[in-house]
């Protein structure tokens, strides 16, 4: 990569975050990266040794600066959607306000760039938490004179463990008829697109991965890995969530509805990568899950 000029990203432990910083390293681009975990330190260790943790959403007087230096930001800072996810920050507080933070620190301190990983739905018209909170910074970013993308993934395979998870407990629940297309990505392929575009790209861009499959399919190939009943429920969260065990975490509302939403509606962007979800299956152990 040409002009190499320090990046920044941010989220950097999660699990496309570390694939982003991965190939940023391969490259050989000067990184600093920012995670709020001694968890993430240990992860970003071997790749970078300008490591800052703090968490953003919180405004502390610690984060001042981070952009100073840097050319470009990437974020892949958000709140997992996976009903198996505890935490204990609201969509807002992780996907709004921590990311808010860093861009008005570019702002400031002149960065160039900033690429911005969204999520796809934010322009539904549905009023959602989680999708209002990425467009909330989607609009941020848009008025704050730097040069950037925006991505919005369809989704991810790691966000499809879910299924597993519930496959595990030998039930597969599908919402209506599972008609639903998508072509959701793994993050390693996503990862490629994020860093093709740290020096330009597109303003928005919706993306996907390389097959597209109707969400009964994708059951049907999560019970022939793992084995369970698959179970059509009604269009609505009350009976979804009737459905599911009570082994859920914080924020299952917000996170129930927009599962209803994903999995009733095409979610289908513009295709990239060569992971198939069939190959990623093969690759997840039960018992790694909850």
């Amino acid at each position: 990569m040409e002009d190499q000029e320090k990046i920044l990203v941010i989220g950097a432990s999660g699990a496309l975050g570390l694939e982003i910083v991965k190939l940023l390293k391969q490259l050989e681009v000067p990184l600093r990266v920012l995670t709020n975990s001694s968890e993430g330190v240990s992860k970003l260790a071997p790749y970078s040794n300008d490591i800052w943790k703090v968490d953003a959403s919180t405004k502390s007087p610690e984060i001042k600066n981070i952009t100073k230096g840097v050319s470009t930001v990437i974020s892949s800072l958000g709140k997992s959607i996976s009903l198996f996810s505890p935490s204990v920050d609201s969509f807002y507080e992780t996907d709004y306000a921590a990311n808010k933070t860093i861009l008005d620190d570019a702002v400031m301190n002149g960065v160039k760039r900033f690429v911005y990983v969204s999520i796809k739905g934010v322009d539904s018209g549905k009023d959602f938490n989680i999708t209002k909170a990425h467009k909330m910074f989607e609009e941020e970013l848009i008025s704050s004179g730097l040069d950037y993308t925006i991505l919005r993934p369809v989704g991810f395979y790691s966000g499809l463990n879910d299924l597993a998870i519930m496959a595990k407990r030998k039930v597969l629940p599908i919402v209506g008829d599972g008609d639903a297309k998508t072509n959701s990505i793994h993050h390693k392929d996503m990862a490629e697109v994020v860093v093709s575009y740290a020096k330009k790209g597109p303003k928005i861009i919706e993306i996907g991965g390389p097959k597209i499959h109707t969400r009964l399919e994708m059951a049907e190939m999560v019970k022939e890995r793992f084995g369970a009943t698959i179970i059509k429920v009604p269009k609505t969260v009350a009976d979804i969530g009737a459905m599911i065990p009570n082994f859920l975490s914080g924020g299952t509302g917000d996170k129930l509805d927009y599962y209803t939403y994903i999995t009733t509606n095409d979610m289908i962007g513009e295709s990239r990568g060569s992971i198939v979800f069939k190959d990623y299956l093969k690759t997840l152990d039960l018992k790694e899950l909850p």
